[in-house]
């Protein structure tokens, strides 16, 4: 495995994009403890002229700023005060694009 770098989540196409992540490998460690999780999921949001983005119509707040940045940044959200949802920022600064990450647990040796 290696890290993707930051050219990857740069790229213009965010539905591109969200299919390479397809089958890569998240990975976390949190006070030593090792997290990993296959993406199997993903869902596109193209930014300003997408109904579906939280910056559609350039609908910027303090929530949606990390979506303003360049690509490769995590965007986590609250939805429906129940649910932490994952993104990962894709483009470049102040065109706000995102891909949302699914994924399913298994363990890995």
């Amino acid at each position: 495995m290696h890290k993707l770098e930051t050219d990857f989540y740069t790229r213009d196409d965010v539905v591109a994009v969200a299919r390479d992540l397809l089958g890569k490998v998240l990975c976390s460690c949190i006070d030593g403890h090792l997290t990993k999780a296959i993406v199997t999921e993903t869902e596109a949001y193209a930014g300003v002229d997408d109904r579906a983005s939280h910056a559609y119509g350039g609908r910027r707040t303090q929530r949606t700023e990390p979506m303003f940045q360049d690509g490769g940044i995590a965007y986590v959200y609250l939805c429906y005060g129940i649910h932490h949802l994952f993104n990962v920022v894709t483009g470049k600064q102040d065109d706000p694009k995102a891909v949302l990450i699914n994924e399913r647990r298994q363990p890995f040796g």
